[in-house]
């Protein structure tokens, strides 16, 4: 699974954490790798309770309508995943001594991880720069706090140089999640016969060209024969690569206004159902009418939405509005 992929783009980012400690005026010297920990530790997430609605915080990355998930981890060492397996019995039968392996890896500083789901754009970088830059112009102050802990954070200024430097930290994303397909994605991509066509082109350019040259005798054939197989078998896995290396295709309304809207009435109408369960044919008609009116479902409008950081939105104790105004802006 590739970093663009399904109309997403699967942001996968390291940032190495500043070794040394952090002088502050009026606080007491601690590693920048602790600054970092509280600093995550204080970012508000989502409003889940009517404690955390009250409160009136915000997770800074709800700020943005293209963003459905992000991820903020220190990595402090790898996971020891214990000894390379050995064969005792055939260590015995073979009487092969027991041998010591290569020490666990060790990571020389920690590293911040940034882990993000964002609905894509057709650039070239799937929309990383506009993403990033927009993230600044919302919350920049939560994003220079905590990457003011990060390596060459210093240059950053503004929104362009802030993209620039999530960018350099980006690694590709290897194995992607996406929770919105809710059937088989619509693959199409070239045919059996079209990914064949190459390889078999090549193939008889070969033994064209051996006719050509008038070869003859069983065993130059034979090595001819070989070439061409040897030459269908290499271009014919090439193919089969970029095939396998191509995006799936955006799946319908799996952006975030669409997955916001598709919550936003999938809570209404449990509420309806709750409600109408009993009514008479006539009276249901008309309800479910009024229903569609109130809810307009093919309107992904913010002001006829859920908003994002907000886990319910119908009515109850948690649908207090953005503090900040929805979309994207530059």
């Amino acid at each position: 699974m590739p970093t663009l992929d399904g109309g997403h783009l699967f942001l996968t980012g390291l940032y190495p954490v500043r070794t040394g400690l952090r002088a502050r005026e009026g606080e007491p010297l601690r590693p920048w790798s602790h600054h970092l920990r509280e600093e995550l530790a204080l970012l508000p997430t989502a409003r889940q309770n009517p404690e955390t609605d009250a409160a009136g915080f915000m997770s800074p990355f709800a700020r943005c309508r293209r963003t459905h998930f992000a991820r903020l981890v220190v990595i402090d060492q790898p996971m020891w995943g214990g000894r390379m397996p050995v064969d005792p019995i055939l260590n015995i039968v073979l009487r092969r001594p027991l041998k010591s392996q290569p020490p666990y890896d060790v990571l020389s500083r920690p590293w911040l991880l940034l882990a993000a789901d964002i609905d894509r754009t057709d650039a070239p970088d799937g929309g990383l720069a506009s993403w990033a830059e927009h993230l600044w112009a919302v919350a920049g102050e939560e994003m220079r706090a905590i990457f003011s802990a990060c390596e060459g954070f210093e240059a950053v200024i503004d929104g362009h140089s802030f993209a620039r430097y999530l960018a350099r930290g980006q690694i590709e994303t290897t194995m992607s999640f996406n929770g919105y397909y809710d059937g088989e994605p619509p693959l199409g991509g070239p045919g059996l016969a079209r990914l064949a066509a190459r390889p078999a082109a090549a193939a008889a350019a070969v033994v064209a060209a051996g006719l050509l040259a008038g070869v003859a005798g069983l065993l130059a054939w034979l090595a001819i024969g070989l070439a061409a197989a040897l030459l269908v078998l290499w271009l014919g896995l090439g193919e089969l690569s970029r095939a396998g290396a191509r995006p799936f295709p955006p799946f319908p309304e799996s952006d975030l206004p669409s997955v916001l809207k598709a919550l936003f009435v999938q809570q209404r109408f449990a509420a309806f159902v709750e409600a109408h369960q009993l009514d008479p044919p006539e009276a249901l008609h008309a309800a479910f009418a009024a229903f569609l009116g109130e809810t307009r479902p093919a309107d992904t409008d913010p002001a006829a939405s859920q908003q994002p950081g907000v886990i319910r939105s119908d009515g109850g104790t948690l649908a207090a509005p953005l503090l900040s105004p929805p979309g994207e802006g530059g």
